[in-house]
């Protein structure tokens, strides 16, 4: 997988930092006459403090600079505005329009049209009655006015803060950045080239081994004000997780699942399974 943009960028930053320091060496190796004794010279050793505390300061500023930078995009709150068809030129209108009605065909109804922020995106919000879980088809455009997401999730509320949601595409760079934030009580999975109805299922059928694992319910309020405090809670964790995350460890972890996509997050599932398994025998 080609890595995104912003990773992209941050490694070569990186890169250059690394080179700058490799210069001061072999500028400082050289004035030692190559001789790795003559370093503990004083005026080179001097020169050696000075020049390597030069370039150290000036990453820990790029990596504070580049954190604030972040923080500052990532919202504190979720704002939500309804999202008007005319607004959207470049949206698939056929495709909309098919996936709601296979959505409806299955029982789910139409919430909400709103906006996906910053204003680069469509979302329309569904939920089933009968199975109590919520639908979303998304659509969210690049800075050229390309598509790039275009997808159908899934998911339901269950006891206890857990979460577990579908979405019907593959994985894709644009995921890197989001498995940074991933909560541990939030479970996800992947579901590409699946029909709705069966993707409908597969999220049903996981949903029941999940309450069944860990002994819970699922809630069966599926109101939009129940979506928007999902939403809100997501966004609040985002900010307080990239605020509490060393940056690079954060990136480190994005480049890694870049490197390595994974189909689905468990969080804490399996271990909270396990434990009451062991607790009921």
């Amino acid at each position: 997988m080609k890595f995104s943009p912003g990773i992209q960028n941050f490694w070569l930053q990186i890169s250059n930092f690394l080179f700058e320091s490799l210069v001061v060496f072999l500028v400082l190796l050289w004035l030692s006459g190559w001789r790795f004794s003559n370093l503990l010279n004083f005026p080179i050793l001097v020169g050696f403090i000075v020049g390597f505390s030069l370039v150290f300061f000036r990453l820990i500023w790029f990596l504070s600079h580049l954190k604030s930078q972040l923080l500052q995009a990532l919202p504190d709150e979720w704002k939500f505005e309804v999202a008007v068809l005319a607004d959207y030129p470049l949206l698939n209108l056929s495709w909309l329009r098919e996936q709601t009605s296979i959505l409806e065909s299955l029982g789910f109804v139409q919430l909400m049209d709103y906006k996906v922020e910053p204003d680069t995106g469509f979302a329309r919000c569904f939920a089933h009655l009968q199975h109590y879980c919520l639908a979303e088809i998304c659509q969210i455009f690049g800075e050229n006015g390309e598509t790039i997401v275009q997808s159908i999730s899934i998911f339901s509320i269950l006891e206890q803060d857990w979460v577990v949601g579908a979405i019907n595409r593959e994985v894709n760079q644009n995921d890197g950045i989001a498995y940074i934030w991933r909560h541990p009580k939030k479970v996800g999975t992947y579901y590409p080239n699946i029909s709705l109805d069966e993707f409908l299922q597969a999220h049903l059928r996981f949903r029941q081994q999940m309450l069944d694992d860990l002994g819970i319910t699922v809630s069966t309020d599926v109101s939009w004000f129940a979506f928007r405090n999902l939403e809100q809670q997501a966004t609040i964790y985002r900010k307080q997780t990239m605020r509490r995350k060393p940056l690079f460890l954060s990136i480190l972890e994005a480049t890694l699942f870049e490197l390595n996509p994974k189909s689905e997050w468990l969080g804490d599932y399996p271990k909270e399974a396990v434990k009451r398994r062991a607790n009921h025998r």
